[in-house]
Parts: C-alpha cells; sequence; structure tokens
C-alpha cells in the first residue's frame, strides 16, 4: 500500500530526533510525549490527494500520555445534537431514540491503551485495552510523531501507517497542542 502524502512510509521512516539506536536510544522525545494534549485538528490524508474532517474541521478531543505507560484520549464532532431527554447516569440506557444514540455514537471516539514508544522510529505503539468501538479491543496501533514549536508552545502530529479507508489508500494525521501543567508532578518540585 502507498502511502498519502505526508503520511508515513516503512521504507522511509523519519530518524529518530534525539535518538542513537533502537537500543539504548536517547529518549527524550519519546519522555515528550507524556502529558495532556489538546485536539488542533484531526483529518484524513488520502494518497489521490483528498483530504476529510471525520468529526468536523472543528473537533474537539484531547490525549494523555502517562508516566505509568498508559494513553486515553476522547475525540468529539462538535454539534452533536442533544438528547430530548437528559440522562443524569449512563446507567439511564432507555433515554434517547435511535437516531440520537447513532448521532451521538458516530460522533464520538475514545480509547485508552498501554503504548510504547520507539524513539528511534518516532514512533508510538497503542496496544488498545477498551474502546468505544468494542472490535478495536486487544489492536495494535503505530503512530509517528513529530514535534514543533509554534508560538512558545509545543505540538504534537501523529500519524498513523497507512491504511485503507473505503478503498483509498490513506493516513489519519492528528495534531495537538501540549496542554502545561497546573500541579507539580509528585517528586519534581
Amino acid at each position: 500500500m502507498s502511502a498519502a502524502p505526508g503520511c508515513p512510509q516503512a521504507s522511509s521512516l523519519p530518524p529518530g530526533g534525539t535518538a542513537r539506536s533502537a537500543k539504548g536510544a536517547s529518549v527524550s522525545e519519546a519522555q515528550a510525549l507524556i502529558g495532556s494534549w489538546r485536539l488542533l485538528s484531526f483529518r484524513i490524508l488520502y494518497d489521490d490527494g483528498g483530504v476529510d474532517f471525520p468529526l468536523g474541521a472543528d473537533a474537539e478531543g484531547l490525549i494523555v500520555y502517562t508516566h505509568a505507560g498508559f494513553m486515553t484520549g476522547a475525540l468529539m464532532q462538535r454539534g452533536r445534537p442533544k438528547f430530548s431527554a437528559v440522562r443524569s447516569s449512563v446507567a439511564e440506557r432507555g433515554i434517547g431514540s435511535a437516531d440520537e444514540i447513532v448521532a451521538a455514537f458516530n460522533g464520538y471516539f475514545s480509547y485508552f491503551c498501554r503504548f510504547e514508544a520507539d524513539p528511534a522510529q518516532r514512533k508510538v505503539v497503542h496496544r488498545v485495552i477498551a474502546c468505544h468501538l468494542p472490535d478495536w479491543e486487544g489492536r495494535t496501533l503505530e503512530r509517528f510523531w513529530q514535534f514543533e514549536e509554534t508560538g512558545g508552545r509545543r505540538q504534537l502530529t501523529l500519524r498513523s501507517a497507512p491504511l485503507s479507508i473505503n478503498d483509498r489508500n490513506a493516513c489519519n494525521e492528528l495534531k495537538f497542542q501540549r496542554e502545561p501543567d497546573i500541579l507539580p508532578v509528585e517528586g519534581t518540585a
């Protein structure tokens, strides 16, 4: 499968920032993943030059990488229709029409996982534990990272390995901005 423009190709992955080798590589860039990241954009890049924003150009989201090796993320389409009745708990399963439930489900994406970082390839592997899409549970996902500084803030771009979406070659590209820590990390203050 060929990679869409801007997507990583398995044969030509970028070298890893400060990494010197896969074994014993500097992990400073991998450690920079740790923290809370607010979504700036989520788009699909197709090899035919097409671009799609599956949750809209103004999607909202957050991912968090922890020191314990977990990652959790949630992405949401803005402006999803509200249910005609308010749920006060997830236990209230009878609230919401079929159309309301489908719109809510299709406008939201979330999973949590264990992660491993490979600084030599600027690759993070997500081993999905739980997901709102049950068929994603147990999957292994590869994401390739790139950092940049914009306006004094660190930004993170994550791109998937090449994949097929509706019979078109593509990759997912998610851009995030690092959110500042408001509490000191224990043992660092």
